[in-house]
């Protein structure tokens, strides 16, 4: 693949990562409401648990998503004979750890680097987003309300 269709297809799956990400956050907030509502009267540490929890299983499968989506597009385009291979390198390159066990072809490079831009991306928008969460949870842990504990 030449530079340019690396950098044009790879900044595309990229944005598409970024929007699948910020689209489950978002998406998400509606039911965050629903369930701060439904849990209004509980402890305290339920209540912080379960948004807590519901949190990190919306970044989850966010992130589960994204590493899918690359996988498939590495499968597709590199010499890998396996899509397990395919997906160890996704994961490993989306999580910026990069063993280097496994490497795609030259011509793959370029496109690969932008599955490592993709999860630090999104790994900082859902720390920004359970960081949210939890400045709005710990209000609520702290107050000295002996009826919600």
């Amino acid at each position: 693949m030449t530079l340019l269709a690396q950098v044009f297809w790879g900044g595309g799956l990229l944005l598409a990562c970024a929007l699948v990400h910020v689209a489950a956050v978002a998406v998400s907030i509606p039911m965050f409401r629903r369930f701060a509502d439904i849990l209004h009267n509980k402890r305290v540490r339920l209540r912080v648990a379960v948004m807590l929890s519901l949190g990190v299983i919306v970044t989850l499968l966010a992130h589960t998503l994204q590493v899918w989506a690359w996988a498939a597009a590495i499968h597709m385009l590199s010499s890998f004979d396996d899509f397990a291979t395919s997906f160890y390198f996704a994961l490993a390159t989306y999580t910026t750890v990069g063993y280097g066990d496994v490497i795609v072809d030259e011509g793959l490079r370029i496109f690969a680097a932008f599955a490592s831009v993709a999860g630090l991306l999104t790994f900082g928008i859902s720390t920004a987003f359970l960081i949210g969460l939890i400045g709005r949870l710990l209000p609520d842990t702290f107050r000295d309300d002996s009826s919600t504990r």
